[in-house]
Order: C-alpha cells, then sequence, then structure tokens
C-alpha cells in the first residue's frame, strides 16, 4: 500500500491510496511498486484535489 494524507486549512484530511495486489510468488514479477505506480499515484491526487502537491 502506499498512500498520502492530504491537507488544506479549514478543510477535512483526506487519504488517497492506491494497493499493490501480489499475485503468488511468480518470478520475475516485483513484490513492490515501482516508480510508475507512484508517479500514478501523485497524478491521480492532483486530479481529487484540483491543485498543487507539496510533497515533503
Amino acid at each position: 500500500m502506499a498512500a498520502l494524507i492530504c491537507t488544506k486549512s479549514g478543510r477535512r484530511p483526506r487519504l488517497i491510496y492506491r494497493i499493490h495486489l501480489a499475485r503468488g510468488p511468480a518470478k520475475g514479477q516485483r513484490k513492490g511498486f515501482t516508480e510508475t505506480d507512484y508517479a500514478r499515484l501523485l497524478d491521480a491526487a492532483h486530479q481529487q484535489l484540483g491543485g498543487p502537491i507539496v510533497l515533503v
């Protein structure tokens, strides 16, 4: 799982997350998130929030 907690003054915090499902112990498959997966998570957060993201 990878997640972002998004906050904005005067509003409730939001949790945006993605789950990586490993489909068994297949050879050659990654068990974790790739750079592309993280980029997609940040893009989804940007689209849902409708504004800039400050990543710390």
